[in-house]
Order: C-alpha cells, then structure tokens, then sequence
C-alpha cells in the first residue's frame, strides 16, 4: 500500500517535445481545415459552464487565493495561470497546484468533432483548456485511432488539395482503410 508520493521533476527536454506535439497537431488542424471542410476531425473542449465557475470562485476565495484566477475565457485563465505558475515564492508555487487540480476537476470533457456547423461562433471548435482556436489529434497514430485518421485526411490533403472533400464525399472508407492498412503491413515487411 503506497504511504505518500513525490511529483517527479520536469526534464527540460519533455517540455519541448510536448511544446512540439502541441503544435504539430495544431498545425495539422490548420492545414487540412480548408481542404476537409465539414470532414475535418477536430479535437474541442468547450468553455466552463457559468455554475463550475462560480463554484470555483468560491473555493479560491476559501484558500485565499481571490483575484489570483480569472476564468473569463481561456486566455485570461491561461495568462493568470502563467503568473502563479512562475511565482518564485513557494507559497504562489503550492498555491498554482492546488489552483490546477481544483480545475482540472470542473472542467468537461474534451470531445472529437467534425465541423458541421458555421465556424464564425468563437470557440465552437477551440480548445479550451489549452487555449487554442484548432485543435486536433496528430501526433500518436499508434496510441489513438483518432490520429490515425487525422493521418489519413493528412494524407488525402496532400493528394488531392481542394478536391479533397469531394473525394472524401465519394469515397468508400471501409475500402480506404483497408489500402492504408495494407500498405502499412506491406511497407513493415520491406523493413
């Protein structure tokens, strides 16, 4: 039975790689956007409702922390997160850790989307915790489906640039899947 925890130390080069992952699949949601129109497979995280909110107003003013987060949109909360979170004291340090899990425990789900609505609404397909307007997920194609996907329209942009949301639109997807897949197993047995 475990007695205690310690967090592990954050490696440098960790945070880089995640920088990097954030931003491929920030850019691979930029990218075939135009080309997949209402095909594309977006990852959305909608804002905290009013209540959750609320709720957490109160708890950071019991903790005395008041003023400290704004939840006004994601990118108020993510610069006043930025602020505890460089805090040189220890107590802004213990204080942005108990402000992030009492957060994490409000927030909704994070949801795979199509775009089959008008994209003028603000933030209809942002992402709001991490506070991006396009979010989709590229970068563990071995790990989730949803990249693999992501990987396949990728690749259907690249072929067939504007075209792509009518070849997509005729397309038989079972059939498709099944090239992909072959040429993947054909492509391990050439290694």
């Amino acid at each position: 039975m475990p007695l205690g925890y310690v967090e592990a130390s954050r490696i440098e080069s960790k945070s880089l790689v995640e920088e990097y992952m954030l931003m491929a699949n920030i850019l691979v949601a930029e990218f075939i956007k135009p080309f997949c129109g209402d095909k594309t497979l977006l990852r959305a995280h909608n804002d905290i409702d009013d209540e959750k909110k609320e709720e957490l107003y109160e708890f950071f003013d019991k903790v005395d922390m008041s003023g400290k987060l704004d939840l006004t949109n994601s990118t108020t909360l993510s610069h006043s997160m930025d602020a505890l979170r460089n805090s040189t004291d220890e107590k802004g340090q213990k204080m942005f850790q108990v402000a992030l899990r009492k957060f994490f425990w409000h927030l909704t789900a994070a949801k795979y989307v199509t775009i089959n609505e008008n994209m003028d609404q603000p933030g209809k397909y942002s992402h709001y915790g991490l506070n991006f307007p396009l979010y989709t997920h590229f970068t563990s194609p071995i790990r989730r489906y949803a990249d693999l996907l992501v990987h396949r329209l990728t690749t259907l942009c690249i072929q067939y640039g504007p075209k792509t949301a009518e070849v997509i639109e005729n397309m038989d997807y079972s059939k498709y899947a099944e090239m992909c897949s072959e040429k993947s197993l054909n492509a391990k047995r050439a290694s």
